[in-house]
């Protein structure tokens, strides 16, 4: 009898442990879909980032460009217009706003690290880029929020 006791405690823990697993499992399957609701306009952009990475490559694959360094040029381009494009986007639909001086920044770093690549230029390039960025976290900080 005391056998079947501890049989009972112990299946209650396993049932317990598989609870928290299937738990655990829906949670990771509602993790896109959540950030989704969050954040559509970021989803998207992101999504089209992972896009133009794969047509650049295939771009890069069918010898379209004469170097390496202009291939991840276009894609630093492509990349860094879609992220001024999600903030331009942001900033005249009332309903995406935030925050936006960080999108302006990271879309002025990509681009100028495609204008880099493309030209090899860092010696202008890079102070630009620097530049471009204060501006951008300026302009963050002055445009007044409606």
């Amino acid at each position: 009898m005391p056998h079947q006791d501890q049989q009972q405690p112990q299946e209650k823990q396993d049932e317990k442990q598989d609870e928290k697993e299937r738990e655990k499992k829906e949670e990771k399957g509602r993790g896109l879909d959540e950030k989704y609701r969050r954040n559509p306009l970021g989803f998207v952009s992101f999504a089209l980032i992972i896009i133009w990475l794969g047509v650049t490559l295939l771009l890069q694959n069918l010898d379209l460009f004469t170097g390496t360094s202009e291939g991840w040029a276009v894609f630093a381009w492509g990349g860094g217009v879609i992220i001024l494009a999600e903030a331009l986007i942001r900033l005249a639909i009332p309903r995406f706003r935030r925050p936006l001086a960080g999108a302006f920044v990271w879309g002025a770093i990509w681009l100028g690290v495609g204008f880099g690549l493309w030209y090899g230029k860092w010696a202008v390039i890079g102070p630009l880029v620097i530049i471009a960025i204060g501006v951008a976290l300026l302009v963050g900080r002055l445009v007044p929020k409606r």
